[in-house]
């Protein structure tokens, strides 16, 4: 270990992997499903909460969540300058990376019910894809909280490509898959820099003693578009409700 402005940071060459456990059971919280179905401060119709509850339990068994993450030092991260950074992180000594998706069967049943005309299914089940993979980014996220944390750092908010709310542009998609191994997982980079499985999510965050510590992985804060359907701002919960037993251990 070494030190930086008093605080131990990890020694010059590293690379840390955080998982989520194999048997990770998604929550899909109805909040944030109601945030993918548009509603925003309204309120679902009777029908649309029973047709919700009815597809939560099969959303849980067509969902394969997995992830990747990798935190290194900053030179050590391949085809990255420090400009290509967003601007909040430029001062950071380490990168934490991550790739989250949740498989293409959910993607592949929405399809079928949509191509059937159950259009009440296909939308909610399409939601329910939506919020399974932000679930598991903000698991993600709150793991990247508590390593950093325990290493006596900060960790930035996440930085997805091409997200209006970290104005990150998009084409730095290509910086994230070059530093995490995304076949491991079934994930595949387009072209047009979109991800296939569709219900996939990438990200980066800046962790060092100098990145002003984030609330919330992931928020609409500071979002101009207050009036979007999909505005995000979640109560600050405590990191400590996301800890080691809920989220699995690191592995080196």
């Amino acid at each position: 270990m070494s030190m930086l402005d008093g605080r131990k940071i990890p020694s010059a060459t590293m690379s840390e992997t955080l998982l989520l456990p194999s048997h990770t059971t998604l929550t899909l919280n109805q909040g944030l499903v109601f945030r993918y179905l548009e509603y925003g401060s309204a309120s679902p119709s009777k029908l649309v909460l029973k047709k919700l509850n009815q597809l939560i339990p099969r959303a849980r068994e067509l969902a394969q969540p997995q992830v990747l993450s990798r935190i290194c030092r900053v030179g050590e991260a391949a085809d990255l300058h420090k400009d290509d950074l967003p601007k909040p992180i430029q001062c950071a000594e380490l990168l934490a990376f991550g790739l989250c998706t949740v498989g293409s069967i959910i993607e592949e049943e929405a399809k079928r019910l949509h191509d059937n005309g159950e259009w009440l299914d296909w939308m909610i089940l399409n939601a329910l894809g939506a919020a399974a993979v932000s679930e598991l980014c903000e698991r993600l996220g709150y793991r990247i909280f508590d390593w950093a944390a325990a290493q006596g750092l900060n960790a930035s908010r996440g930085f997805e490509p091409g997200s209006g709310v970290g104005h990150w542009p998009l084409e730095r998609q290509r910086i994230v898959f070059a530093n995490l191994p995304a076949e491991e997982i079934g994930v595949v980079l387009g072209p047009q820099l979109s991800m296939w499985p569709t219900k996939t999510l990438s990200f980066l965050m800046g962790v060092g003693a100098r990145i002003s510590q984030g609330n919330h992985p992931f928020s609409c804060q500071g979002c101009k578009r207050i009036d979007c359907a999909y505005h995000y701002e979640p109560a600050e919960p405590s990191i400590a409700e996301n800890t080691e037993e809920s989220i699995g251990p690191a592995v080196e």
